[in-house]
């Protein structure tokens, strides 16, 4: 085992870093703020140890509370998630690499997996379990590191330390770092709703291609009046992420290190409102099938309770 993947191991099997679920991304050469922006993270930000914002997260149970610490060392800005995955995500890493080099360690608790390397844009990813020969970009980067024993998950964390060279100790781990929570800009947009079409409503699913445009655009914007009414949104220009940023940063000061105790209904409220947002973007979608079925998905989301109402509206 190389000395690297050693002192990695050994902080994770002491608990110091998260062990079941990790995300370490790095950017090189931008600010915390500038790393955020491109990480989908607000940019209020309150200090927090990687235990603390993991902690956070599980007090928000049932709800989601996505959440990063950013800190700056040697000229790279370190992105750490414990139990998240956002850093893995392609898009989050071409983005976070724009005139720069980003890289990731990602793991969860069922193994699912990643190492990658991005470069202005240009991404390059492996799968450390699975042991399949790395692609040329990655191949010096790996060599030598142990992907078969137990501490494989070390030897990823010594692979972000080649990338940056940059060693991450137990004081950096126990340091209050400025954190974030985060919101995708496609937060609300279901990839393939024709999957959640024919579990929610399998009728809509067999009537929507046979329809034409004008009423599957009629369906999108009911579904959005209908959102929007019921759950108060007056500014239908309001930004969807912007409220979903909201309804998080409440939830973080209910959640976080010190918590305020409060109730969590207007952070939920939030959450509807910006379903109900994202239902009015959705009718303005090119595709009018994709239209209806993303402004019908949000509505749900925004007024369950009323959802058997409009299911059977859309159908008529």
């Amino acid at each position: 085992m190389s000395d690297a993947a050693a002192h990695y191991a050994a902080l994770l099997n002491a608990e110091v870093l998260p062990s079941e679920a990790f995300c370490l991304t790095a950017v090189r050469g931008v600010t915390i703020e500038e790393a955020l922006a491109r990480f989908d993270a607000s940019l209020l930000t309150r200090p927090a140890t990687l235990a603390e914002a993991g902690k956070a997260s599980v007090n928000a149970y049932p709800d989601d509370l996505p959440v990063v610490t950013a800190s700056t060392v040697g000229g790279w800005v370190f992105l750490a998630a414990d139990n998240g995955w956002h850093g893995a995500m392609p898009e989050v890493l071409t983005r976070l690499s724009a005139g720069t080099v980003a890289t990731t360690a990602y793991w969860n608790v069922n193994l699912d997996n990643t190492l990658a390397l991005a470069e202005d844009g240009r991404l390059t990813e492996m799968d450390f379990v699975l042991g399949d020969e790395p692609p040329r970009e990655l191949a010096e980067l790996v060599a030598g590191l142990d992907f078969e024993g137990d501490d494989l998950c070390g030897a990823a964390l010594a692979f972000v330390e080649r990338v940056t060279g940059v060693r991450l100790d137990e004081d950096w781990a126990r340091t209050r770092w400025p954190t974030s929570v985060i919101s995708s800009p496609t937060q609300f947009e279901t990839v393939g709703p024709t999957g959640w079409l024919q579990v929610n409503a399998p009728e809509l699913l067999e009537e929507f291609p046979r329809a034409a445009e004008p009423v599957l655009r009629e369906v999108a914007a009911l579904a959005a009046d209908r959102a929007c009414a019921a759950t108060g949104v007056e500014d239908r220009q309001a930004s969807v992420r912007g409220t979903h940023l909201q309804a998080l940063n409440l939830r973080w000061d209910r959640c976080g290190p010190t918590p305020s105790g409060a109730d969590p209904a207007t952070e939920r409220l939030l959450v509807t409102r910006a379903h109900a947002l994202a239902a009015v973007r959705a009718c303005d979608l090119d595709d009018p099938f994709t239209a209806a079925a993303q402004a019908l998905i949000n509505a749900c989301q925004a007024d369950r309770e009323h959802w058997p109402e409009l299911r059977k509206l859309a159908a008529r």
